[in-house]
C-alpha cells in the first residue's frame, strides 16, 4: 500500500469515527415554534388528577394528569430543593423503562439529557444564593399528546401556593411559564412514557392509566 492510500484510509476513517460520535450525541432541545406556543399555553388547563411524588409524606412535587383542549396532558410539577437528586430518579426509571436496543431509547436518551441541562442551569442561577434564599427549584415537565405532534417541554414555572399536604390542586397554581425547551420525540416513546409515569405515580397499571388518559383528553 503506497503512503498516499495509506493516508487516504486514515482519513476515512477518521471521518467515520467523527460521524459517529456526532451521531451518539443526542439532539439538543429547542425553543418552542410557533405551532408549539399554542400547545404550550396553559390558561384553560384542567387539572383532572394529581398525586404526590416520590410520595404523600416527603412530596417534591406533583404528578397531574391534564386536559389541554382536546388533548391530554401528563405534568411532573416540581418544587424542591434537592432537583439533582429528583433527576437523578427520574433518569434511573428511564433508563430501566427505555433499556439500550429497546425502541425508544434514543428519545429516552434526548430527554434525560434535557432534563440534566436544565438542572445544571438551575444550579448556577445567581439567585440560588445566600442563606435566606428559598432554594427550591420550581419546574414544570410536560409530555403533551398533542395531534400529529407529541412533544416535551421542559422549564421554570412561577406557582401560587407552596405544595403540600394541606394544599389542593387548585391553591397550587402554575401562574406563569417561563419559556421551556421543547424535544420533538416520537409519538410511541411520548405516549406510552405517559402511561408509565402516571402509572408510577398513582401505584396503577399502565393499562389503567392509558384508560386515564384518554378518558381526560375526551371527558
Amino acid at each position: 500500500m503506497s503512503a498516499s492510500s495509506g493516508r487516504g484510509r486514515c482519513r476515512r476513517i477518521i471521518a467515520a469515527c467523527v460521524a459517529l460520535a456526532v451521531g451518539a450525541v443526542p439532539a439538543a432541545a429547542t425553543d418552542p415554534t410557533a405551532g408549539q406556543t399554542a400547545l404550550l399555553d396553559i390558561r384553560s388547563d384542567v387539572v383532572v388528577d394529581r398525586a404526590f411524588v416520590p410520595s404523600a409524606r416527603r412530596p417534591q412535587g406533583e404528578v397531574r394528569i391534564v386536559r389541554r383542549g382536546g388533548h391530554a396532558v401528563v405534568q411532573t410539577l416540581l418544587y424542591t430543593r434537592v432537583l439533582k437528586r429528583v433527576v437523578g430518579a427520574i433518569t434511573d426509571k428511564e433508563r430501566r423503562n427505555w433499556p439500550a436496543g429497546a425502541a425508544g431509547h434514543a428519545d429516552m436518551e434526548r430527554y434525560v439529557a434535557a432534563l440534566e441541562a436544565f438542572r445544571r442551569a438551575a444550579a448556577e442561577r445567581p439567585d440560588q444564593a445566600g442563606p435566606d434564599v428559598d432554594r427550591r427549584v420550581r419546574a414544570l415537565v410536560e409530555f403533551i399528546d398533542a395531534p400529529g405532534e407529541p412533544l416535551v417541554a421542559i422549564g421554570g414555572v412561577t406557582l401560587e401556593g407552596t405544595g403540600g399536604l394541606e394544599e389542593t390542586a387548585e391553591s397550587v397554581r402554575i401562574r406563569a411559564r417561563a419559556t421551556p425547551s421543547v424535544l420533538t420525540l416520537s409519538a410511541d416513546y411520548v405516549r406510552r412514557n405517559m402511561a408509565l409515569i402516571v402509572a408510577d405515580a398513582f401505584s396503577i397499571k399502565p393499562g389503567e392509566a392509558a384508560t386515564r388518559l384518554a378518558a381526560a383528553a375526551h371527558p
